[in-house]
């Protein structure tokens, strides 16, 4: 499995705007070849923000790099509520553990 990091910094009076965009965009990362799931990390104190997709193969992770249609479009609804550039990084799992229960923001 292959995993995108992408750190993105949001504003943290816009944080919760941000998030509901988030959810929306990534929702659409399902119908993505490959796509395995994600995960969002956010420190609400500084307003930084990890968003980490999750890749059956590496040529999935591939077909949706920073480069690609899909990357930019998503990102592009975040673009409001950055206060910097995304940074993005790509990584293979090579440790998994269960979760055990998937968390609802509401």
């Amino acid at each position: 499995m292959f995993t995108r990091i992408t750190t993105t910094h949001v504003s943290p009076y816009r944080l919760e705007e941000a998030i509901r965009i988030a959810q929306d965009t990534l929702s659409s990362a399902s119908q993505q070849k490959g796509y395995k799931g994600h995960l969002m990390l956010a420190d609400r104190g500084t307003g930084k923000v990890l968003t980490i997709t999750f890749w059956q193969d590496e040529s999935d992770r591939q077909v949706t790099d920073a480069n690609s249609a899909y990357y930019k479009e998503s990102i592009s609804k975040l673009v409001p509520f950055l206060t910097a550039a995304p940074a993005v990084e790509d990584f293979e799992v090579v440790l998994q553990t269960k979760i055990e229960k998937e968390i609802d923001h509401a």
